[in-house]
């Protein structure tokens, strides 16, 4: 069966990082997105951490599954273009700072006109309204706006501590995405179309509900000891005697003697410093030397084994050649094989969601720049020589 926004079609004028994620989680639910980006380099992200032989995992990442055309959107021409498109899609997508479309004469109200149904999706830096709303922003700026680079260990007299990988922007990627299915959802319901703003801050205040809960309640905000300031004894990692790390994940006390029994220290489960959830609190500091001393006279695989067998929530600690030798995320289709025009034995990040009847599935790599403009404009009606004056013209590249 088809994924199950098979049908569905975006019209995508995300850049960077956290608009383009988003439109690619959609495009593995089966959508049609067609990326709008400008003649010329296209997308800034296209040459983000290029590497010689020409692959650029920021751009393949973002954008897989995709098609592409290339429209100079300060051209009248390019908004007929737009206009027809918009008639036919489902969902526009952009992530400028707020203001740009409108400016573009392809704001909401404009392209509302056009498509009555039309879900129109905006991410931006800070959100829609207030005196930040027009301001320009990246990951670690809403990271740092949102108290998250102080969460994470920074403070009085510390370095704030920022989260790799684009937290913001990859929260803020799955919120967008969580957004657009939503309005499509309303609309399959409530038959209309409707705006929907997500921002990089609101995605941040999302990944921290529940530090920000206790906060909020208390009006305290505890400190962490660097970026590893939680790592406890029944509930961090810890290296094992080969050198190895591993995980251990116990927050429900009933899991407290299978861990000790595990590691071999039958003494810690009735020890009056370790002996119960307060009493391990109050002795953290002496019981994860204890713990950790214990870990080092064995190697990894050894102390897994004794955990797995007590029911103790753990894991290994990998780097990422061990995870691509892991069936665990090959089986479940976490990492997948995609044909590549360019590259032999291309492998992708995969669908994290599974369904039992409309599977989704990676739609392939992303696309050349304007690589789908002409297939585009003939399905518009446009012939060969109207868009050969249009790429006469600059209003579009060929293909």
């Amino acid at each position: 069966m088809p994924g199950p926004l098979d049908g569905i079609r975006i019209l995508d004028f995300t850049r960077y990082q956290n608009g383009p994620h988003a439109s690619a989680m959609l495009s593995d639910m089966g959508a049609d997105v067609l990326k709008v980006e400008l003649p010329g380099n296209g997308d800034p992200g296209r040459s983000l951490g290029r590497l010689p032989d020409g692959f650029c995992s920021y751009f393949e990442g973002n954008n897989r599954g995709k098609r592409s055309i290339t429209l100079d959107l300060r051209k009248p021409q390019a908004i007929e273009v737009i206009y027809k498109l918009v008639s036919q899609v489902d969902v526009v997508m952009e992530n400028f700072r707020s203001g740009v479309m409108d400016a573009l004469g392809l704001g909401y109200e404009e392209l509302r006109a056009h498509n009555e149904r039309l879900i129109y999706g905006s991410t931006t830096g800070f959100g829609p309204i207030g005196e930040w709303s027009r301001r320009a922003s990246f990951d670690h700026i809403a990271q740092g706006m949102s108290g998250a680079l102080i969460a994470q260990g920074g403070g009085p007299g510390k370095e704030p501590q920022a989260v790799q990988w684009g937290l913001a922007d990859q929260s803020g990627s799955i919120v967008f995405a969580y957004g657009i299915m939503a309005a499509l959802v309303a609309r399959e319901r409530f038959g209309a179309g409707q705006r929907v703003d997500a921002s990089l801050l609101g995605s941040m205040m999302t990944v921290q509900n529940l530090t920000l809960a206790n906060f909020l309640h208390t009006k305290h905000q505890e400190v962490r000891e660097g970026a590893g300031g939680y790592n406890q004894a029944a509930f961090g990692w810890h290296e094992a005697g080969d050198g190895k790390w591993l995980t251990v994940g116990v927050l429900d006390p009933k899991d407290w003697p299978g861990l000790c029994r595990a590691i071999e220290r039958d003494d810690l489960i009735t020890d009056e410093r370790s002996a119960d959830a307060f009493a391990r609190r109050e002795h953290a500091d002496w019981l994860l030397q204890e713990v950790k001393g214990t870990l080092l006279t064995q190697p990894r695989q050894y102390w897994l084994d004794r955990m797995l067998a007590e029911g103790v929530p753990c894991g290994p600690v990998l780097e990422y050649a061990e995870v691509l030798d892991e069936p665990q995320f090959w089986d479940n289709g976490y990492i997948v094989e995609v044909e590549h025009p360019h590259f032999e034995e291309y492998l992708s990040v995969g669908v994290p969601v599974r369904f039992s009847e409309t599977p989704g599935a990676v739609q392939g790599p992303a696309p050349e720049l304007g690589q789908h403009t002409e297939e585009v404009l003939l399905a518009l009606g446009y012939d060969w020589k109207e868009i050969e004056r249009l790429h006469d013209e600059r209003v579009t590249a060929a293909g």
